[in-house]
């Protein structure tokens, strides 16, 4: 029953994923036009990664309220309905609203994924729209704004854990998705500016992939008749009801008795207090806060060398500006690979192997040896070939952060240490913002003291995580 439509799901998430990854990673090669055309200064233009940090912490502190809101319906209706059950809707539900009240208002997750994955398909375009319109760089920020919001609504906990629910969990290849998009943005819009075409005419063309993507969504993850039925039943058991007490010919069901509801009352209280002591639990873990700073340090790094490697190289390199940007496209595409192999071998590795594969090659020594050769080799062939070493060697350090982290920690933490992880994703402006910072005081040649340094971080804080699993009792 969980997997219904389990292919077509899977193929929208992953262009999903895409689409993503299609507004996420081409600001590196559109980053010297906004200098350009708005006149602005590289700590200004690291605001824009601000922006989109203060859109995913918005919308992370939002998600779950808004969520609980699209997800309630009325156990007590015999068809499924798409829009909230609030009083305002309630004559949209049913010609007989009194039917719809006995059994009050419940929770379906298969409704509340459907509706969160549809606002933000729709919040998504707005994205496009604005940055294809804008006239100033406030434009810009909004946009950048709104579009992490909108991303918080398609890489929620309702997708994720769909993805690794399933037989396969191919997180690996969904975050491989997200790069292949990040990939293949810079090709498209580099390639229409060396042809004279502004980049606002990118943004305004990729408009037809957003409506796609809210197309496939509408089609493939419309909770089905099954779904609906699983989550009234499981409203009616917790509520000590069973669907045989409907009224005959009506869609009305017996009021529940006051034991009943006093019962389901300190259950819901339980529940609400599980919560807290949850999350209390894992910020007592010292391994959760080492494996939160390595998320951060990693975050900011990727950021740092995806944003800003093109204005590098036009300014200290002297690149054409015609075809510098593919450069951001060769680091993407590394990163993409990485992902994909990663998601494909990681399941026959020990946590042992796992954890040295991304400590001797993939994470630091590779990395660090190709953003050494960026800083002393004066070729852009080679900057850009070492760019996309780099992007592989980076993709699969996130995934497997979280295959660790879940092997480490206990299990009753595992959902509230992923979202810890994302919420310090979300963080992942501030070092690129420290970056511009630098850079508007000391030129843009900071940029290789800044990756190297946080490379070598990143390597020093490794050598604390275990080098295998610890055992419980």
């Amino acid at each position: 029953l969980e997997f219904e439509h389990l292919t077509r799901r899977l193929l929208t998430t992953y262009f999903i994923y895409f689409v993503c990854g299609w507004g996420d990673g081409v600001t590196a090669t559109v980053l010297p036009s906004f200098e350009k055309d708005f006149d602005l200064s590289y700590m200004t233009c690291s605001l824009l990664f601000t922006g989109s940090t203060v859109g995913s912490v918005v919308g992370t502190i939002l998600l779950e309220r808004i969520v609980n809101f699209l997800g309630q319906f009325y156990p007590s209706l015999n068809h499924c309905t798409y829009l909230p059950a609030v009083p305002f809707f309630d004559r949209l539900f049913t010609k007989d609203v009194s039917a719809a009240l006995p059994c009050g208002v419940r929770y379906s997750p298969a409704k509340a994924r459907f509706s969160s994955l549809v606002l933000g398909g729709l919040l998504h375009p707005l994205f496009f729209i604005i940055m294809g319109t804008a006239r100033n760089y406030p434009s810009l920020l909004l946009a950048y704004a709104i579009a992490a919001f909108a991303r918080s609504f398609w890489t929620g906990e309702h997708l994720n854990f769909y993805v690794v629910s399933t037989p396969k969990k191919p997180l690996g290849v969904l975050l491989g998705c997200w790069c292949i998009g990040s990939f293949s943005a810079p090709l498209v819009c580099q390639t229409l500016m060396a042809e004279g075409i502004p980049w606002k005419h990118f943004y305004l063309g990729s408009l037809v992939i957003s409506v796609i993507a809210l197309s496939l969504t509408i089609f493939s993850f419309r909770p089905t008749r099954n779904e609906f039925l699983a989550d009234r039943n499981a409203a009616l058991d917790a509520m000590r009801i069973t669907p045989s007490v409907h009224s005959p010919g009506t869609d009305a069901m017996i009021q529940p008795s006051h034991e009943e509801k006093v019962q389901d009352s300190s259950a819901r209280r339980a529940d609400a207090r599980s919560p807290p002591n949850t999350l209390l639990l894992a910020l007592s873990m010292p391994y959760q806060w080492a494996f939160s700073l390595f998320a951060f340090i990693y975050s900011g790094s990727e950021t740092t060398f995806q944003g800003f490697i093109v204005t590098y190289l036009l300014t200290n390199r002297g690149s054409s500006s015609d075809t510098v940007g593919y450069v951001s496209s060769g680091f993407w595409g590394g990163m993409a690979a990485g992902r994909i192999l990663w998601g494909y071998y990681c399941t026959g590795l020990t946590f042992t192997q796992r954890k040295h594969i991304i400590h001797a090659c993939t994470s630091v020594r590779v990395a660090f040896l190709m953003t050494i050769l960026i800083w002393f080799v004066n070729s852009t062939i080679e900057n850009a070939l070492s760019s996309a070493v780099v992007g592989l060697m980076y993709g699969p350090i996130f995934p497997g952060t979280l295959g660790l982290c879940n092997d480490v920690l206990p299990r009753d933490v595992h959902m509230v240490s992923m979202a810890i992880l994302q919420a310090n994703r979300s963080l992942q402006a501030v070092l690129p913002f420290m970056t511009g910072i630098i850079s508007n005081m000391d030129g843009m040649r900071v940029f290789c003291y800044v990756t190297v340094s946080q490379t070598v971080a990143m390597f020093v804080l490794w050598l604390f995580f275990p080098s295998s699993p610890p055992v419980r009792v």
